[in-house]
């Protein structure tokens, strides 16, 4: 709603002011002011305009025939801070240089969204006001979101105005506005119609249901009309179509020429005067162009300012355009097309204009579109490029040229995340596709829906079915697609399905020396991996080896190695192959790509026992998954992270976590995140000494790997719940690992459970060998609870010396670990013991008191790097690095940087980073 009251929006003025009140104290926010046409929204976002003091200013509007035009909005809404692109760093400064087509593009709209959130953050304080956000492209709506995600200092706040079905920006706040009061809606109406009857007020109201414009409106309709309200009531209909037809039957009553250049205003809609000008000087000369211009605005149906024409409202713009009729429609549409031939820029808006004026199969304008598809792409306006080869596939006459730009819209709805119309997409181009691989092509879209929407499962199946169908004529795409399949069957814990594909793929004659051989032997590994089958074998280990050849630019071939690795327990390996591609990432700000590398590397420290660091890549991993909306990656590093807060006795939050893995995992069928979030509810009731509970909790995860990573903590808690038989299956499951991978800590843990399952002396010689063990590799988690568990059953055999030892080695490594329910079973043990417990303890100036974002930034900080330095790596702004450093000093004990180089934050990661 333009120019109307804020009457009766106190609760709404009060939660704008609380935002505003924060950003002058250097804090940040956003929020979607929600609701229907003339609810108010535009009218809040003005209030919020004029309460800001000494504050930038930025304004956007959506405007929806730019909703196809990659970061139209954003150009928009930056345009008065571009000045400063020369302050960020290199990558971020060339990314948002291609989003604006000011240089070549770098196809990451997630980098544009870190650059946007730098610029932002070093302007503050800023108020960025973006109105009508439904029509706001992809691409411009990703970028905000994810710097609004982030945004934590600087005093940035960003206000959306959108309607009630747009769902792009959900994850932020929202304020919902919904009709006024009667009594607010019959003090506007006393405000802007003083003299209306009694009965006509009565009637307005009844009709309005409380929408502001609609008051307004209705009144000054109505009252033209009908000054007594003594006419026929209208019949009841919708407020928003009530309002639409008010908006027609005034325009309605203009002359032809107004109305034609209203028409070619609604047409364009980027507010482009010139533009408009121009078009309707086609028809009407250039004196009968201002004329309408000036009847118009006389008429309050548009506004002028400078160079910029805008309607007075959304619905007079679509009571305008809807309104006339398609013929009229079209020739506005070539109109505009002429005008911009003579234009310096908007090429591709001109070929827009041509598509829509398009009344049958036009192979010119098709391919015209198709360029401007591909160039929305390269600059990752994936949803632009979608939307341009859908209606160049609409334009083409042509059955297999139709097809082929339908596959390639699916393809990149896909990379849009537009995953529904993807699905749509792929099922209209297959009928008019015969080319094998366009045909594998759709099926990869077909299963990336079905692993994001639908069940991990159902997507592998996909994969089987394309790979049968192209088998004998593409023998190496088909053992692609199965060879993937067998990972994605690993999603969902299907061990079977896994072993059938692979069992096809064993029948496919991939031609000698192909480069796929390497991949093929391991993923077959794998599968009998997953069905428990056999021992790691050469393939996985060569597949492993040559990884460590591939660049880190190609981050699938590693990261796929490394989760193998994590497999066999190469923890160090794994590692080895990931963090430079996290590394990579960093570098050049390939923000989607994090959150996988980011899972593996946690999953390597969390084997190796550095759960400090395990944490810090978790968090990060998980916070970057939810801002790049990656929900299977949400949900696995959720269940990492429920498993480290197990360790360390944060029961609420272990809770809360696993029980969202848990769910997320039977809804989508993405097994391993419900399994490691079991596994974290059963290591927090083992830690609580409530072994039974543990369990019921270690017995239920359906994932063959994990269940092979819980089988120790299985087997002590069977042992404690006198669950002979669990602990025995278990440790079987356990013996059979350590004879697969031969890592000296998985055989050091199954030492230690063989000795909780041994009864006499034989169990203190397999205590001693755990021990020896665990003192030649750095598994400081294990090898503590080897050493509670002998100090346990040396105090049993009234050893207490001897026990005394154990458990204050298991004390110490605990609390260096932040384990606090370890370490109070090792202080009860040493207490039952009357063994004097050690004078170590957690310092209160501690890093376990930092979070993990903090543990992050100051390690880096105590590395030399600068605040800047920090935030390009952890893509955060410089400000919200500062003001992490703010907040740790006191939780270290120190007052400033040069303090950090005296104190210890654990093993860094190799790559320069927690």
């Amino acid at each position: 709603m333009r120019g109307a009251s804020l009457t009766g929006r106190v609760r709404e003025r009060q939660v704008v002011d609380g935002l505003l009140a924060g950003m002058a104290d250097g804090g940040c926010g956003a929020l979607i002011i929600r609701g229907g046409p003339g609810i108010g929204k535009t009218a809040l976002l003005e209030y919020a305009r004029d309460a800001a003091q000494d504050v930038r200013l930025l304004w956007a509007n959506g405007v929806e025939s730019e909703a196809e035009l990659p970061f139209a909005g954003l150009h928009q809404l930056l345009q008065p801070v571009m000045h400063r692109l020369k302050e960020l760093p290199r990558t971020q400064a060339a990314a948002l240089r291609g989003a604006m087509g000011l240089g070549p593009a770098t196809g990451d709209r997630f980098l544009v969204g870190l650059a946007v959130l730098t610029l932002l953050a070093g302007s503050g304080p800023v108020l960025c006001l973006i109105d009508d956000a439904q029509w706001l492209d992809r691409s411009s709506a990703d970028a905000l979101v994810f710097a609004s995600r982030r945004l934590t200092a600087g005093g940035v706040v960003l206000l959306f105005a959108a309607r009630d079905d747009w769902s792009a920006l959900a994850g932020l706040d929202e304020l919902r506005l919904t009709g006024l009061e009667p009594a607010a809606a019959e003090a506007l109406l006393r405000e802007r119609a003083p003299g209306l009857a009694p009965q006509l007020r009565e009637r307005i109201m009844n009709e309005a249901l409380g929408n502001p414009l609609a008051l307004i409106e209705f009144a000054k309709t109505a009252g033209a009309a009908d000054p007594q309200g003594l006419g026929a009531p209208q019949a009841p209909l919708p407020v928003t179509r009530k309002l639409h037809e008010t908006f027609h039957r005034q325009v309605d009553a203009l002359p032809e020429a107004v109305r034609r250049l209203l028409l070619l205003a609604a047409a364009d809609d980027t507010g482009d005067l010139e533009l408009v000008l121009r078009a309707a000087e086609l028809a009407d000369g250039q004196a009968g162009a201002e004329r309408a211009l000036e009847s118009a605005e006389t008429a309050g149906l548009i506004r002028i300012d400078g160079g910029l024409l805008t309607f007075r409202h959304p619905l007079v713009r679509s009571a305008v355009y809807q309104g006339a009729p398609f013929t009229r429609r079209c020739a506005a549409h070539r109109a505009l097309a002429d005008v911009l031939l003579t234009y310096g820029e908007g090429a591709d808006r001109r070929v827009w204009h041509l598509a829509l004026a398009a009344t049958r199969s036009d192979d010119a304008i098709g391919a015209a579109l198709e360029g401007v598809a591909h160039r929305a792409g390269g600059r990752s306006g994936y949803a632009t490029a979608a939307a341009a080869y859908e209606r160049a596939a609409h334009l083409t006459a042509d059955r297999r040229q139709r097809g082929l730009r339908l596959s390639y819209a699916a393809e990149a709805a896909v990379q849009s995340g537009q995953l529904g119309q993807a699905r749509d997409l792929a099922r209209r181009a297959e009928p008019l596709t015969h080319d094998p691989a366009r045909l594998a092509g759709l099926a990869r879209v077909r299963a990336a829906v079905e692993f994001e929407l639908g069940f991990p499962s159902d997507a592998g199946e996909v994969l089987v079915k394309s790979a049968e169908s192209i088998e004998r004529t593409d023998p190496e795409r088909a053992a692609l697609m199965l060879a993937h399949s067998i990972r994605t069957f690993s999603f969902s814990g299907d061990a079977g399905r896994a072993h059938d594909a692979a069992q096809r793929l064993s029948l496919i004659d991939v031609p000698p020396g192909s480069g796929l051989t390497p991949l093929v032997r391991a993923m077959r590994a794998m599968a009998d991996l997953l069905a428990g089958r056999g021992g790691v074998g050469s393939p996985i280990h060569e597949l492993i080896a040559a990884a460590h050849h591939v660049p880190a630019h190609r981050p699938a071939e590693r990261l796929l190695a490394a989760s193998l690795a994590l497999i066999t327990a190469q923890d160090t390996i794994a590692l080895e192959l990931a963090e430079p591609v996290a590394e990579h990432a960093r570098t050049h700000g390939m923000v989607g790509m994090l959150p996988h590398a980011l899972e593996i590397i946690t999953e390597a420290q969390l084997l190796g026992g550095r759960h400090l660091d395990a944490l810090t890549s978790a968090t990060e991993g998980y916070d970057l998954g939810r801002d790049t909306g990656q929900l299977h990656r949400l949900a696995h590093l959720g269940g990492l992270l429920a498993w480290l807060t197990a360790i360390s006795g944060d029961h609420e939050r272990c809770r809360m976590l696993a029980e969202a893995g848990i769910r997320y995992g039977n809804d989508h069928g993405v097994v391993p995140a419900g399994a490691l979030s079991t596994w974290a509810l059963g290591l927090l009731e083992l830690g609580m000494g409530r072994a039974a509970h543990a369990v019921g909790h270690l017995e239920s995860t359906r994932h063959p790997i994990v269940a092979v990573w819980c089988a120790a903590d299985l087997i002590e808690a069977g042992v404690r719940a006198n669950r002979t038989e669990v602990a025995e299956r278990s440790l079987r499951t356990l013996m059979e690992w350590d004879r697969t991978v031969r890592r000296p800590w998985v055989s050091a843990m199954a030492l230690r459970c063989r000795a909780m399952t041994t009864s006499g002396g034989d169990a203190g010689q397999h205590f001693e060998a755990a021990i020896e063990l665990h003192e030649r590799c750095a598994q400081p988690y294990q090898h503590a609870r080897t050493c509670l568990a002998y100090g346990e059953w040396l105090r049993r055999r009234r050893s207490r010396a001897r026990a005394g030892i154990q458990l204050r080695t298991a004390l110490r490594i605990f609390e260096d670990l932040g384990a606090r329910p370890w370490a109070d079973r090792a202080r009860a043990e040493l207490d039952a013991a009357g063994e004097p417990r050690p004078g170590h303890g957690t310092d209160a100036a501690s890093p376990h008191r930092l979070t993990p974002q903090e543990l992050q930034v100051v390690r880096l900080a105590a590395a030399g790097l600068s605040n800047r330095d920090i935030a390009r790596q952890l893509f955060l702004s410089p400000k919200t690095v500062a003001q992490h450093l703010y907040k740790a000093y006191p939780k270290l004990g120190i007052t400033s940087r040069t303090q950090l180089d005296h104190l210890d934050f654990g093993t860094p990661a190799a790559t320069g980073r927690p």
